[in-house]
């Protein structure tokens, strides 16, 4: 029997008592029942049923109706995952390909020509940062090096992809924690990082940044510390976009996570992640 069969068979066996208990007291009453204690009592039981059905159907709803929109932003989140990575496809097996040939074409070029245009050696210049730049924007819609490299090795390469591009000084002690969680959970805990570390190099203005991960039998703790100008609000719904995407990603792997932030003293990051 289920949580809601059980309350409403306590209500309807509640109810069935408070009929027979009536039905014999306005058999055996001397005076009109509505006149009696009893009948004032069991008003009042009975509104107290009432009152506690209706709260419990509102609660019931309420619960319903935040499953269903947790499922929502799950499904939201599971499409833009699957058109991210169609895109980054994309962008690396087609228009990657292409410039990848314009790149070779050009190289033979300028090696059969004397002296080539400098038009040709800025046009190869720039189809080498573009073909370049088409890569990271493919590793950045779908981390497909996850595949390839492990999660640990990738969440090194972004730290240091970070770091150089930045300035910002990382101090990183990171266990192995390759094949600790599923590949769909392992893709949505390295976007949580991304979105972090990406946060930190657009707005903290920090300077350093502590990032551990350590692993226990059952859970992976990550920390994220910074020495940026931190906030004083941390409540996540008025934190913008980032950080509701960040929550319900977290919320996807079962994942839970806690923060302190004090304006112009750093923001302090701690993720608890179960393993499979």
């Amino acid at each position: 029997m289920g949580k809601k069969s059980g309350y409403v068979w306590v209500l309807f066996m509640l109810l069935t008592i408070l009929v027979i208990d009536g039905y014999y007291q306005v058999q055996s009453s001397p005076v009109p029942i509505w006149q009696t204690q009893w009948f004032f009592w069991r008003m009042c039981a009975v509104l107290l049923i009432v009152l506690g059905a209706l709260f419990y159907y509102y609660i019931e709803a309420s619960k319903k109706k935040k499953k269903e929109l947790e499922e929502f932003k799950e499904k939201i989140i599971e499409q833009q995952e699957s058109e991210w990575k169609v895109i980054a496809g994309e962008l690396h097996d087609s228009i990657g390909q292409n410039l990848s040939a314009i790149n070779i074409f050009l190289q033979q070029e300028l090696k059969s020509t004397p002296e080539p245009s400098p038009k040709v050696i800025e046009a190869s210049s720039l189809v080498i940062e573009t073909v370049d730049e088409v890569r990271r924007i493919s590793q950045r819609l779908y981390p497909k090096q996850i595949e390839r490299l492990g999660l640990t090795v990738s969440i090194e390469a972004m730290i240091e992809r970070i770091s150089s591009a930045s300035g910002i000084v990382f101090t990183s002690k990171i266990d192995n924690i390759d094949n600790l969680l599923s590949r769909e959970n392992e893709v949505q805990y390295f976007r949580v990082v991304q979105e972090l570390l990406n946060n930190i190099m657009k707005h903290s203005g920090a300077k350093s940044v502590t990032f551990n991960v350590r692993r226990s039998v059952m859970f992976i703790v990550t920390e994220i510390i910074d020495d940026g100008v931190g906030f004083e609000n941390t409540d996540p719904a008025k934190l913008g976009f980032g950080l509701i995407n960040i929550d319900e990603r977290l919320r996807m792997i079962k994942a839970v996570y806690e923060f302190s932030s004090e304006k112009g003293k750093g923001t302090n990051f701690k993720i608890t992640v179960p393993i499979k």
